[in-house]
C-alpha cells in the first residue's frame, strides 16, 4: 500500500477505509501470499495507491470520486478500480476519466447489482472496462446489470475485511477486482492493455 494516497471525503492524507468495501476490494487485487494469513490476492506485487470518495456508510459525491480519479492519474496509477456506481453519469466524473484514459490509464469498473439491461455508471462510458458478476458455475449473477464488457466472480466471494477480519460478499464491486487484477499481471509481464480486448 503506498503512502501518498489521500481521503476526498475528509480532506486528508488519510485514506483509511473505515467502510470495509475498499479493504475487501483491495483484498482480491493484492493480499499478500505465502504468509499463512487470509486470502491470497490475484496480483501479489501490485501497488496499492489507496483512495477514499465514500463516506462511513458507503456513499458519496460524484464530485468526490471525479477528483479521486484526477488525483490517481496525476500519481502514477496505470490502472484505476472503481467498484462503485450510480444509476445517473455526471459530468465532472466523465471528464475525470477521460483525462485518466488520456494519460493511458485502464480504467475499471463494477456494472452494478440491480440485475438491469445496462451497467451503471461510470462501467456505461465507452472508455470504461464494465465487469458484470458470475457465478461459480459461470452463469451470469442474478443481481449482475447487463451488457459489460467482460464478466468476473461476483458471488460468495471471500476477501478480507476491518479489524483483520475476513466477509464472504456478493456483488459486481467484487468482480471488478478479478478483472483489474488480471490486468495488473498482464501489464507486469510487459503486455499493452486495450479496451477492445487485445
Amino acid at each position: 500500500v503506498l503512502d501518498n494516497g489521500y481521503d476526498f471525503v475528509d480532506n486528508d492524507d488519510d485514506p483509511d477505509d473505515v467502510f470495509g468495501h475498499g479493504c475487501s476490494v483491495a483484498g482480491i487485487i493484492a493480499a499478500n501470499i505465502d504468509n499463512g494469513i487470509g486470502i491470497s490476492g490475484f496480483a501479489t506485487n501490485s501497488s496499492i495507491l489507496p483512495i477514499r470518495v465514500l463516506g462511513p456508510n458507503g456513499s458519496g459525491s460524484m464530485a468526490d470520486v471525479a477528483k479521486g480519479i484526477v488525483y490517481a492519474a496525476d500519481n502514477g496509477a496505470d490502472i484505476i478500480n472503481l467498484s462503485l456506481g450510480s444509476f445517473v453519469g455526471s459530468q465532472a466524473e466523465k471528464d475525470a476519466i477521460d483525462y485518466a484514459v488520456g494519460k493511458g490509464v485502464l480504467v475499471i469498473a463494477s456494472a452494478g447489482n440491480s440485475g438491469g439491461a445496462l451497467p451503471g455508471y461510470p462501467a456505461r462510458y465507452d472508455n470504461v472496462v464494465a465487469v458484470g458478476a458470475i457465478d461459480s458455475d459461470g452463469s451470469r449473477s442474478s443481481f449482475s446489470n447487463k451488457g459489460g464488457d467482460i464478466w468476473g466472480p461476483g458471488r460468495d466471494i471471500h476477501t478480507i475485511y476491518l479489524n483483520n477480519t475476513y466477509k464472504q460478499l456478493n456483488g459486481t464491486s467484487f468482480s471488478a477486482p478479478y478483472v483489474s487484477a488480471m490486468a495488473a499481471v498482464l501489464l507486469g509481464m510487459g503486455e499493452e492493455l486495450h479496451l477492445d480486448g487485445g
